[in-house]
């Protein structure tokens, strides 16, 4: 168990549809970051936007089977920065394309989950396959649920149950900027309702998907964000390094004070 989870989340621009020249990219400000953090707190945990690789397209061209160039360049990260490695990377399996979010351990250990809500308005239900199964991933002692963009609006999807305990929920967007304050609500309202750390994770810049401003969040228990912001303009306009280090035995101890999940209702998904 790791008591203190040290998480920083890239909020970065992506080109449109280059997924290697995304990757370059992404090497050369994680590796300068990384630098910058020798002699400080290194992250145990580093976050990536939605499509990291590609942007938010629906061209299901770039998917990518399930040992893909995308996965294989986050493990080679994970394994050569010591620290797991999660973002979502279009998957093509078994004749159906999902929007997946891997999460990689430095030791090659791979959590998937396959984003549920797919966001009609841009028509990505109309050529992705949904997921129908949650994911909590365990690393260094914590439990992460996995969870991308628009299901952040689902409160029953995401909500902690005895089935889906989590300690901390990773939500990894490209959310535009015309909806940010939207976001920035319901960030809070997963965090406070779940008793969780709750990290969101979103892009910056322009695509012909729409504009991106990035507003990134780590949210403890209580709804507070926190956290340092590290501007790093190589990253594009409004991009940097959002960092903080999460307190599981705090968590644990509010969780016992102040115990609202003992009289949550109990539902069935159908």
């Amino acid at each position: 168990m790791k008591d203190l989870l040290n998480v920083t989340v890239c909020q970065c621009g992506v080109i449109w549809e280059s997924p290697d020249r995304n990757m370059s990219r992404l090497d050369g400000f994680i590796s300068g970051y990384l630098d910058r953090c020798r002699e400080g707190v290194r992250p145990d945990l580093i976050v990536l936007p939605e499509f990291f690789a590609v942007g938010f397209t629906s061209n299901t061209a770039l998917a990518e089977e399930e040992d893909g160039p995308t996965l294989r360049w986050m493990r080679a990260l994970a394994a050569s920065s010591g620290a797991a490695v999660t973002g979502s990377v279009p998957t093509a399996v078994s004749g159906k394309v999902f929007n997946r979010m891997y999460f990689v351990c430095p030791d090659g250990r791979t959590g998937i989950y396959d984003k549920r809500h797919l966001f009609r308005m841009s028509g990505e239900n109309e050529v992705f396959a949904p997921g129908d199964s949650h994911t909590v991933t365990e690393y260094l002692g914590w439990r992460i649920g996995l969870n991308v963009c628009y299901d952040l609006r689902f409160p029953v999807w995401s909500r902690r149950t005895a089935g889906n305990d989590y300690d901390l929920m990773l939500n990894v967007a490209s959310w535009p900027s015309s909806r940010m304050e939207a976001a920035s609500v319901l960030a809070r309202a997963r965090a406070v309702e779940n008793q969780c750390w709750f990290v969101f994770c979103n892009r910056t810049g322009e695509s012909p998907e729409g504009s991106y401003s990035g507003g990134s969040m780590i949210v403890d228990y209580k709804g507070h964000p926190v956290g340092d912001f590290c501007p790093d303009g190589g990253t594009g306009p409004d991009g940097g390094f959002l960092s903080a280090s999460l307190d599981i035995k705090e968590l644990h101890r509010f969780r016992e004070k102040f115990p609202a999940w003992m009289d949550a209702d109990n539902f069935l998904l159908i």
